[in-house]
């Protein structure tokens, strides 16, 4: 696949998860707006892009932490705290007991959801599980990707 077909995916699918996915778009707003660029870049380019339509302010969302969701927790798909973990990055990050210890936290419809939204169960073998299970389930999951990935990117 050509890169610009390759670049244009990924866009889609950042576009995608913005419109979807409302804490996503203001962490790629916080980001954007955090970036000091070096470049020369002359001031009426940057007016311009101020004024554009895409440019309106939005109201920072608040940050959420694994404490915010409790065991009573209703869980909706935009205010879900599953959009925000990404079970992979914590596990390289953080390693397996950690990430064990911060999903024993969720309720079992976030972990549910977890499931769904990083594609962690293809072949279904996780419906049904008991929470403990469920985490179990996810952590294995994530040190398959993060040993999938090691290989991949082993050249």
């Amino acid at each position: 696949m050509s890169l610009n077909k390759t670049l244009n995916r990924l866009f889609d699918e950042i576009r995608r998860e913005a419109k979807r996915n409302e804490a996503f778009a203001d962490r790629l707003d916080a980001v954007l707006r955090a970036h000091e660029s070096g470049r020369d870049v002359p001031e009426e380019l940057i007016a311009q892009e101020r004024s554009a339509p895409e440019a309106l302010e939005r109201t920072p969302a608040p940050t959420r932490t694994l404490a915010d969701l409790g065991a009573g927790a209703e869980v909706r798909p935009s205010a879900s705290l599953a959009c925000e973990i990404n079970p992979v990055a914590f596990y390289t990050r953080d390693g397996a007991e950690a990430l064990k210890a911060a999903l024993s936290e969720l309720p079992e419809g976030v972990l549910t959801q977890l499931l769904g939204d990083h594609n962690l169960d293809p072949a279904g073998a996780a419906s049904g599980l008991a929470k403990p299970a469920l985490v179990e389930h996810i952590v294995a999951q994530a040190a398959r990707r993060v040993e999938r990935d090691r290989k991949l990117f082993d050249y």
